[in-house]
């Protein structure tokens, strides 16, 4: 969201045009995408919605833009002006964000992984905007061994930093699903309606913590 980045707040402030994932990463926020929580015909700003590229094949290519951003780095509003109702300010805001399919399968991921786990459902998560720093409670999974899924996990913490975390990704499935929950997202004491989804992603590495692993 570009006013993190006016300000300098955010660690990808400087990052556009830059690689920070792999190539077979892309990174959408689309807010025309029919009866998803988040879609707008029009921002807050009277700004038609349309769909924003923020990583094309690993590289940075373009921030969440309200009009004040915009002009600010003389580029067109991505229709992304939010406000939670007529008493506040529009500000960037996230739509339906998403990461899309890769070259992968689920089955190829999962074979590949000697130990690890699949975090299914993520629920009340902490980003710190400057650092990139995260943590994610995951609701339910599995746990991986062998290449094979063996036992089911949950109530359990994910720790990392956002920018490793997109570093670290190995290999990206093709079963794309964004999420079919009532998430809102919170910002500056506003909240508004949201989604998000991505395909099955390998990570090589993540801080795993909690009970019943």
């Amino acid at each position: 969201e570009a006013d993190f980045n006016r300000k300098g707040v955010s660690i990808y402030a400087d990052k556009i045009g830059q690689q920070i994932a792999p190539e077979f990463v892309t990174i959408v926020d689309d807010g025309t995408r029919p009866y998803e929580r988040g879609s707008l015909n029009v921002d807050d700003e009277g700004t038609p919605c349309e769909r924003t590229v923020l990583v094309e094949r690993g590289v940075l290519t373009s921030y969440l833009h309200d009009n004040i951003s915009a002009r600010h780095y003389q580029v067109k509003s991505t229709g992304s002006g939010r406000r939670q109702s007529f008493r506040h300010a529009p500000m960037p805001r996230m739509r339906a964000t998403f990461m899309e399919n890769g070259p992968h399968t689920r089955d190829e991921i999962i074979a590949s992984v000697d130990r690890g786990i699949i975090a299914e459902t993520f629920t009340n998560g902490v980003v710190q905007i400057g650092a990139g720093d995260y943590t994610f409670y995951i609701k339910n999974g599995w746990l991986v061994e062998g290449g094979k899924v063996t036992a089911p996990i949950k109530d359990i913490n994910i720790i990392g930093n956002g920018p490793e975390t997109l570093r670290r990704v190995t290999m990206v499935a093709d079963d794309l699903r964004l999420d079919e929950g009532g998430w809102t997202c919170g910002k500056d004491g506003q909240s508004v309606p949201v989604s998000q989804g991505m395909p099955t992603t390998l990570v090589s590495s993540m801080t795993v913590g909690g009970e019943n692993v």
